[in-house]
């Protein structure tokens, strides 16, 4: 076999790392971060400006950073570098392999993380459930997720477990979504106005949409003794008002059962 005369790693970077292309590669790097970070910028005023596309505008970032590295990587690496094929496909092999050997788990989050980015099973935006933590996505970064609790505690979470986990998405790239208020209440009390009360307090709030259904159910359930479940559903127009419907929902049906004498024995609980 012919002997391809491949430089060591050592004599690779004193061959082709000469100084000029060093500064040459950290000036690419530095104009692509700052046109990311002004890119940024630009979508989330966007996003702000046009808060019906705020989601659209908001996942364009994380697949755009990924292609622009990409094409600021693989500019410095054909373009400001330019070893021959053979040369760059020896030190690509030794420094796949010292990589693969030593950072493991940071591969599997990365080749996770682009999957999540091309498979999209949420967005910038979505309200999502991983591990039991709930919150709003902030960032889809190669390494890992970030979402934004109601606490407002920043979660990170690492990729390969988002990909390899369940994940629980409540808006699926809308901007609205289903919210759930429960109550309880004895099995005498009559249905037909405890159901009205419960549509109109939904209907009634300024946070539902009014274009979507508007749902009351009623169901036995026991416990300790036997009450009368009745459960409503209703659309949020902006899922990061979730909580504030709930809350209006709960303290409308509260108040119309207090002044109907019922506010006393009705126990009210909310899920999203």
């Amino acid at each position: 076999m012919k002997d391809l005369n491949l430089p060591e790693l050592p004599q690779f970077i004193e061959q082709y790392l000469s100084l000029d292309r060093l500064l040459l590669s950290l000036l690419v790097i530095v104009l692509t971060a700052a046109g990311l970070w002004l890119t940024r910028r630009l979508l989330k005023t966007l996003a702000n400006r046009f808060s019906r596309h705020r989601l659209l505008i908001s996942g364009l970032y994380p697949v755009l950073r990924l292609l622009t590295w990409i094409a600021a990587f693989a500019y410095i690496l054909f373009v400001v570098i330019h070893p021959p094929l053979n040369t760059l496909l020896a030190v690509s092999a030794s420094a796949g392999l010292a990589v693969g050997l030593g950072a493991q788990d940071l591969v599997r989050n990365i080749v996770a993380g682009i999957l999540i980015l091309f498979e999209r099973p949420f967005h910038i935006g979505d309200m999502i459930e991983v591990d039991k933590h709930y919150g709003e996505v902030i960032n889809i970064g190669l390494r890992a997720v970030q979402i934004r609790t109601f606490d407002d505690t920043v979660v990170t979470f690492p990729n390969s477990l988002v990909q390899t986990g369940s994940v629980s998405n409540a808006n699926t790239g809308q901007l609205n979504e289903m919210v759930v208020v429960e109550f309880h209440l004895p099995t005498s009390v009559p249905i037909a106005p405890i159901k009205q009360i419960a549509w109109e307090a939904a209907a009634c709030s300024p946070y539902v949409q009014l274009d979507k259904p508007i749902l009351v159910l009623v169901e036995d359930h026991f416990d300790f003794t036997f009450l009368t479940r009745f459960t409503i559903k209703a659309y949020v127009h902006e899922i990061r008002l979730e909580r504030i419907l709930a809350s209006d929902i709960s303290q409308r049906v509260k108040t119309a059962l207090q002044e109907r004498g019922w506010g006393g024995k009705a126990v009210l609980s909310a899920e999203y």
